[in-house]
């Protein structure tokens, strides 16, 4: 069956009725249409309306919550060619009881999976839109669709988007602000830190929920995840040429980010919390749903809020990490007066800077709008959770020491201009130095370039002959003379007149003139 030929379903409304839409269209067409009025969704309409035929697989997990079952039933590899029957159907496990609800984790989102989803569930492609989150810099003609959506617009939705920043490091390969291109189905960048070995790579995790219907009789969530790191990379622009394809080893900066669990007693076994290698989002978040529900989770009929609680929590670690990464940068900036740096070194320093304000006020929006969705009405239906209020304090928490990177590198702007105007005065000094050198130079040989100009029609005053010393008692003298003329000796002069005594006759001529005015002006007073 073709994917694209699919028609799109109104959105279920509260009370499991299906309203028909007007017409049959494909998901794309219907993400087209609504171009027109908003903007926003262009870069989705460009994904879906690639030709380009991604090689990268969707991997597709899926977690079941059935009656009489405390923890999740667990299968890591779904079959994305039957992801329609998973949003639909029950499938029956052996010995299971009834199926309360499903989520569905799908890594690597590819536009046939989007336009299924959307055909099937009806999504609103501004869930798919904020997700993808791509927009050249370079000519953009819409804005992205965080920028282009107010708070108002997404408070009554039923999804919910957070991207973020996730720190790798290279080790000793390093791209001085170089931008690359992740190999995956979504454009997804990755961003050198000039002078380091320091990327920061761009994602999002996104979480939708849908109700029950008369098709079907259980709840569905979709979370959606980037793949993990890998070593396969492509020059920024150039994605589909094999020739642009990059090699390059990283890993985690400063290792993986903090599990926020609470870890088991020693006397209680520590195997599940060493095994396996961390860095799939998929794996931790089936690791994290197995080990404990959150306390805000109803099985039966789960809130947005409750199905978002650990993807929240993954995001405020990697901001964590992202903080890190600004205290190191910090230092990169720290400069002593005996050590400075060339002046093209302290221009990349200021251009890196710059960027840092903008990227600061960006990375402290996405914070504030996690903040802003844990304190949405509609979104918050667990008022008093303890959970919920410390993951706020820690968002808070994170987003105060933000701001405080942030203030100190706008801060170092002044330091590094400041540093700037005294490594030109120390240049400017030391090639006044280098002319003074040169002009000294000039006095010395211009006049007995000049002489020996002279002295050369005479063939008697050549060297070897008998009266060559007339060039040095005629030269020396000039040659001294240019050079007391264009640089006198003042200091010389003053203390061959102080050696004299002259200095001393000025200093008793200056002393009776001022005794002769003073008596004088009493003088005047007396009379």
């Amino acid at each position: 069956m073709d994917i694209r030929a699919l028609t799109i379903p109104s959105p279920v409304t509260d009370d499991g009725l299906d309203q028909k839409a007007s017409q049959s269209a494909s998901y794309q067409s219907y993400v087209k249409a609504l171009c027109s009025r908003n903007p926003s969704l262009q870069n989705l309409d460009s994904f879906l309306a690639d030709p380009y035929d991604p090689v990268n697989v969707c991997r597709v997990a899926a977690l079941e919550f059935r009656e009489g079952v405390h923890r999740p039933i667990v299968r890591s590899e779904v079959d994305v060619d039957h992801l329609g029957r998973e949003c639909d159907e029950d499938i029956q496990l052996r010995g299971s009881g009834k199926l309360l609800g499903r989520i569905l984790i799908i890594e690597d989102l590819t536009k046939d999976v989007v336009e299924m989803l959307g055909s099937i569930l009806g999504i609103d492609p501004l869930f798919f839109a904020m997700h993808l989150h791509v927009v050249s810099r370079s000519g953009m003609r819409h804005q992205t669709p965080d920028q282009a959506t107010l708070p108002s617009r997404l408070s009554s939705q039923n999804f919910t988007n957070m991207s973020y920043h996730r720190a790798i490091s290279c080790g000793a390969t390093s791209i001085d602000g170089g931008r690359l291109q992740r190999d995956t189905a979504i454009d997804r960048k990755l961003i050198f830190l000039p002078s380091t070995t320091i990327g920061l790579v761009q994602h999002c995790l996104s979480v939708i929920r849908t109700n029950q219907h008369k098709l079907r009789n259980f709840w569905l969530a979709l979370i959606l995840v980037d793949p993990p790191i890998s070593h396969k990379y492509y020059v920024d622009g150039q994605k589909r040429k094999e020739q642009s394809e990059v090699h390059l080893p990283s890993q985690p900066f400063l290792g993986p980010y903090e599990d926020f669990f609470v870890p088991k007693p020693i006397l209680d076994g520590f195997g599940m919390e060493t095994s396996g290698q961390r860095g799939s989002l998929t794996d931790d978040l089936q690791y994290y749903w197995t080990r404990a529900l959150p306390e805000c989770f109803d099985a039966t009929d789960p809130s947005l809020q409750a199905l978002s609680f650990y993807p929240l929590n993954i995001v405020a670690a990697e901001w964590v990490k992202y903080v890190a990464v600004m205290h190191h940068c910090i230092k990169q900036f720290e400069y002593q007066h005996n050590h400075l740096p060339e002046l093209d070194q302290f221009h990349r320093d200021l251009a890196e800077l710059q960027a840092w304000s903008r990227r600061t006020v960006l990375s402290q929006g996405k914070v504030e709008a996690l903040i802003r969705l844990l304190r949405s009405p509609n979104f918050n239906s667990h008022r008093g959770d303890r959970q919920l209020d410390c993951l706020s304090e820690d968002l808070e928490l994170i987003l105060h020491k933000m701001q405080d990177a942030g203030r100190r590198l706008e801060n170092t702007l002044p330091i590094v201009m400041t540093s700037v105007q005294i490594a030109d005065t120390r240049r400017t000094y030391a090639e006044q130095a280098d002319i003074k050198r040169l002009t000294v130079l000039a006095l010395i040989f211009v006049p007995l370039t000049f002489i020996a100009s002279l002295f050369s029609m005479n063939t008697e005053n050549m060297p070897g002959s008998k009266d060559f010393w007339v060039y040095f008692a005629v030269a020396i003298p000039v040659t001294l003379l240019v050079v007391s003329i264009a640089r006198p000796p003042l200091e010389f002069v003053r203390s061959t007149m102080s050696w004299f005594g002259f200095g001393d006759r000025r200093r008793r001529l200056q002393w009776r003139m001022s005794q002769i005015r003073t008596s004088q002006m009493k003088t005047e007073e007396f009379l």
